[in-house]
């Protein structure tokens, strides 16, 4: 029971902390958008998440080249 109402908090400060944050502050703040992760992962989960990561990252930074380009002119004709 006592680890229940232990994650029950966790969830609400993070609520607290969401609301709070985009009414007050300068943020954009999200709510989680899955549960937290209680238990250990295996190596192989580890290593998926590893490759996710690195995969959102190079689709960022190349989102972030496109734009670069794009406002110098980088790839027009003319």
């Amino acid at each position: 029971m006592n680890e229940e109402l232990w994650l029950q908090g966790m969830y609400n400060t993070k609520a607290f902390q969401t609301v709070l944050g985009n009414a007050f502050g300068d943020r954009n703040l999200k709510y989680f958008t899955e549960p937290l992760d209680l238990f250990e992962k295996t190596e192989a989960e580890k290593q998926m998440e590893i490759r996710q990561e690195r995969q959102r990252l190079i689709e960022f930074l190349n989102g972030l080249k496109k734009s670069a380009d794009m406002k110098q002119g980088v790839g027009k004709n003319g």
